[in-house]
């Protein structure tokens, strides 16, 4: 892949990375945690490297990418991406560069919102509806990934910017959601068009909930504004809890019913951030509530949040691994190595 072909969801495996590093950390599995942490900061940096060369290179094809509805959501992926690995770095020796990472990505998502706005525009309500699907609730992620970071990186008492930031995020959610909900029930959805991308859709209350349970944790506003958001935190992990079914669901009606084939893609990654989100923020309640066994469940889904991302590796580097052996064999005698 070269830097003018880096889609604008590239960063997608540095958010599923560094998610799943922050939840072995939470369970006590620093060695694990410090590894996918050195995968992630090693993604992150390839792929800044690549997207800085193709918005100086390429200026053209990026501003076309963000007036596309199918593609401009995809680049809240390097904004949850450096948020995300801002978080886990704020709380090492690398807190500096953590520091920096959020610098990089909140114009950048200032920058996207008034794109989404221009988009929201220039389509209008029907045009939304038709093009709307699971990739939207990146905007999402991105905004509340935001507030992780601010509150990691500053974990005195939470600000009143940051609880707007939390609101508008679960505001835009609701939102999209209803976007997406119209879509469906207008237009259906055919079986190839059901892909991984809309697991986002629990990905993004999940984030919605840690965010939340993180200033309620730094002790945001009074004791029934406390109360009410707990109450909000309770909802979104229900909300985010009865979404496997079906999720589950519809992948056994695409892949088993439809015999769509099962084989990776990059959108897989956004899977396994959702996975992991859920992990996490599953944990974070159940330690703000004291609710032990919600404790247990987040530490459980750790496990099966760093399955899935070994999984979808897997199919990575299974993948890379056969294409240039599959180039090689089309090429004629001599061609070769």
């Amino acid at each position: 892949m070269t830097a003018r072909n880096l889609p604008p969801s590239a960063f997608a495996p540095v958010m599923a990375t560094g998610i799943v590093s922050q939840g072995l950390a939470a369970v006590g599995a620093p060695r694990l945690s410090d590894a996918l942490l050195a995968v992630a900061v090693v993604l992150y940096g390839g792929l800044l490297a690549g997207l800085m060369w193709r918005v100086a290179r390429y200026p053209r094809e990026v501003a076309a990418d963000l007036r596309d509805p199918a593609r401009l959501f995809g680049f809240f992926t390097f904004v949850a991406g450096s948020d995300v690995l801002a978080v886990r770095l704020a709380a090492g020796p690398a807190r500096a560069a953590a520091a920096a990472l959020p610098v990089l990505a909140v114009p950048v998502a200032v920058l996207l919102l008034g794109c989404v706005a221009s988009m929201a525009h220039r389509l209008g309500a029907g045009g939304m509806v038709r093009r709307a699907d699971g990739v939207w609730f990146l905007c999402v992620v991105g905004i509340q990934s935001a507030v992780l970071a601010v509150a990691a990186l500053a974990p005195g008492r939470a600000r009143p910017a940051e609880a707007l930031g939390w609101v508008a995020g679960v505001l835009l959610y609701a939102a999209v959601a209803m976007v997406v909900a119209g879509r469906l029930a207008r237009f259906g959805i055919r079986p190839r068009e059901l892909s991984p991308p809309y697991w986002i859709t629990m990905g993004a209350c999940a984030i919605s909930l840690l965010a939340g349970a993180r200033l309620v944790h730094q002790g945001l506003g009074t004791t029934h504004l406390q109360t009410a958001i707990r109450v909000a935190l309770l909802a979104l992990w229900g909300w985010a809890t009865g979404l496997l079914p079906p999720l589950l669901a519809a992948g056994i009606w695409r892949h088993l019913l439809h015999r769509v084939p099962l084989r990776y893609e990059p959108a897989w990654w956004t899977i396994v951030f959702p996975t992991g989100m859920y992990a996490v923020s599953t944990t974070a309640l159940g330690e703000a509530e004291g609710i032990h066994r919600l404790v247990l469940l987040g530490h459980l889904a750790v496990w099966v949040a760093l399955g899935v991302w070994s999984l979808v590796a897997a199919g990575l580097v299974r993948t890379r691994w056969h294409r240039p052996a599959t180039a090689n064999s089309r090429q004629k005698p001599g061609q070769g190595m």
